[in-house]
């Protein structure tokens, strides 16, 4: 039992930090939307993968509970009991004319098509963001758009914009995306404003020295604070703080360590986009980022990213969020899972079994990095359960094979307890071409925001 009672917004400051806190024992029941009895809301997010899966290694075999997973989903054994795959979703709303991964991003979270055009324009906003729109006031960050690569150039008559950018404010702006670790953090423990990333090459302007901020040691600024704070509480929350505050210095550390490296991940990863070496005047450019605040390989990247939304999860800065692993039509390459040429040519599979295998370790990669996030929140105490069980993560793309370019049969599964909405450990095998915006509209209904359509919606899913 805690000694005391703490408010919930109760924030450990020092030298122009302040460092909020995970939930404790010493907290009261707060008046949360969709919370369970604990007064816990939900936190929902969107991942999204490009190019589609090799589906043969993603689709479990038969309905029900999940025993055997397929190789690409098998990274999620040990949480498969708070999981949900869920088959025959389809995303009519991504097919366009003449190009295919362009509408296939601008409209995967919009639930309706976007405009063909090179200049930017949705129908509306994307289903994270009429969330944020009503719960984002509740948190000091009403939503984060988080991705690890910049994104590229357009084609077809459309806006390369649709294919970096999932997540809409309005029909015309994208929300902010944040590839900066260092700025994510900073956005999130000193109250900063989100940032445009500046990808220009050291090269081309003087280096200049960052200042001082609280990605060098937030920690140590707060630490007289956290041990006031500590004498007030019980003996779970003491070791809840402690565990938390171990957290932060982890994140602390690598992200010093990424500066400290000369080189990032993207110069290597992303030579081989086929787009990288036009040298077309009515192209826009493709600006490569340098190694600047960004981990050397593109498995530390996605880490140290998730690992920051789960503390934003935690500390309750935030209840909306969006991922994504690379732009869609992702030319990336990914050598250290040894698959040879670009993300997207793999896809363009052709039925050669050399590149189904090279799609399949893509994928598989970032079910791993997927998976490991989804451990650690079941690693992480709240109220009676864990942080997994009061999350509600989907996870998919918004193409099922990448040779066909088809918006239906499309990968997806769904993570975590939502306080009890989800329940988990099964394979849901829906009618074909069931609306994926029957999630979406499920999703709102978690946090509290009571929709009678969203997109081409025809009802619920029923996940409980």
């Amino acid at each position: 039992m805690a000694r005391s009672s703490i408010s919930r917004r109760t924030l450990l400051r020092g030298a122009g930090v302040a460092v909020a806190l995970p939930w404790l024992e010493a907290m009261p029941s707060v008046a949360g939307v969709a919370a369970n009895d604990s007064g816990i809301p939900t936190r929902i997010a969107f991942f999204y993968v490009p190019n589609g899966v090799h589906m043969p290694a993603w689709k479990p075999e038969a309905e029900g509970a999940l025993t055997e997973l397929p190789s690409i989903l098998h990274p999620l054994e040990s949480v498969k009991d708070r999981v949900v795959v869920i088959s025959n979703t389809a995303a009519a709303h991504c097919k366009g004319k003449g190009g295919s991964h362009e509408p296939t991003g601008g409209g995967y979270l919009v639930g309706d098509k976007c405009k063909h055009s090179e200049v930017p324009e949705v129908a509306n906003a994307s289903v994270d963001q009429v969330a944020a729109r009503e719960v984002g006031w509740k948190t000091a960050v009403d939503s984060l758009a988080l991705g690890i690569d910049p994104g590229s150039r357009g084609d077809h008559g459309y806006s390369g914009t649709y294919m970096s950018n999932i997540s809409w404010r309005n029909k015309t702006t994208p929300a902010a995306l944040e590839l900066n670790p260092r700025h994510l953090y900073e956005r999130l423990f000193n109250s900063q404003p989100p940032r445009r990333p500046d990808w220009n090459s050291a090269a081309s302007k003087p280096q200049q020295q960052r200042p001082a901020t609280p990605a060098s040691g937030v920690v140590d600024l707060v630490r007289e604070q956290a041990q006031d704070l500590q004498r007030q509480l019980g003996y779970q929350d003491r070791q809840k703080l402690q565990d938390y505050l171990e957290g932060l210095r982890s994140v602390e550390r690598r992200i010093a360590q990424s500066e400290s490296e000369p080189f990032g991940h993207h110069a290597d990863g992303l030579a081989s986009d086929p787009l990288a070496g036009v040298d077309d005047p009515a192209l826009p450019k493709l600006i490569i980022p340098d190694g600047r605040g960004i981990p050397e390989t593109y498995e530390d990247h996605v880490s140290l990213m998730l690992d920051i939304l789960t503390l934003a999860f935690q500390t309750d800065q935030t209840r909306v969020a969006t991922f994504m692993f690379s732009y869609e039509k992702s030319g990336r390459q990914y050598k250290e899972v040894r698959a040879p040429g670009s993300h997207h040519s793999n896809s363009h599979h052709n039925n050669e079994a050399e590149k189904h295998a090279a799609l399949t370790r893509i994928n598989t990669l970032h079910m791993q990095l997927f998976a490991r996030m989804l451990r650690r929140m079941a690693e992480t105490p709240e109220a009676e359960g864990t942080l997994l069980d009061h999350v509600m993560i989907a996870y998919g793309s918004g193409i099922s094979d990448g040779n066909k370019h088809n918006n239906d049969n499309l990968p997806l599964l769904v993570a975590g307890g939502g306080n009890g909405r989800v329940g988990g450990g099964r394979h849901l095998l829906l009618p074909e071409k069931t609306p994926i915006c029957n999630l979406y509209l499920e999703m709102l209904s978690a946090v509290g925001v009571q929709r009678d359509q969203f997109g081409d919606s025809t009802g619920t899913l029923g996940l409980a």
